[in-house]
């Protein structure tokens, strides 16, 4: 599942992320983002990874920033080059993860409009970030979701 680039792009100006697909009872905690890129579409929480800070300790802040949920990492779903809203230009090297909820309480915050534990069954029918659903699937399979 993940991207290959041309081998003439240069990978050298990419920020690092990550984010979390956080399962817990057939359902998965997805944000609706407020800001570009991709605002108004449902998403794993997640953003930006800051100065030595360790992709897992990027996601729990991220995570909790934006939707007020602790969680326990459990595995990587997938790595992945994702370019910019406009497809122009390679942005972020996201390190996607997946793992259990172990505490908070759900408030959406940060640059997060809507926070919700949607059902699996329902995840499709949601505008989503691209390749969000795909991701979405590999760790429900990864954390043996019935």
């Amino acid at each position: 599942m993940t991207e290959r680039l041309p081998q003439q792009k240069d990978l050298t100006g990419l920020c690092d992320g990550a984010s979390i697909a956080v399962l817990k009872d057939r359902r998965v905690l997805l944000v609706r983002r407020a800001s570009p890129p991709y605002a108004g579409l449902w998403s794993l929480p997640g953003g930006k990874t800051e100065a030595n800070e360790t992709a897992q300790d990027a996601v729990r802040r991220e995570l909790n920033e934006e939707t007020g949920i602790e969680a326990e990492i459990e595995g990587v779903v997938d790595t992945k080059i994702v370019p910019d809203e406009g497809g122009d230009s390679i942005t972020y090297r996201l390190t996607v993860f997946y793992g259990r909820p172990t505490g908070g309480r759900l408030e959406a915050g940060g640059d997060a409009e809507a926070a919700e534990w949607v059902h699996l069954d329902n995840v499709e029918a949601l505008p989503m970030t691209p390749g969000t659903v795909d991701l979405i699937w590999v760790a429900a399979r990864r954390a043996r979701m019935p």
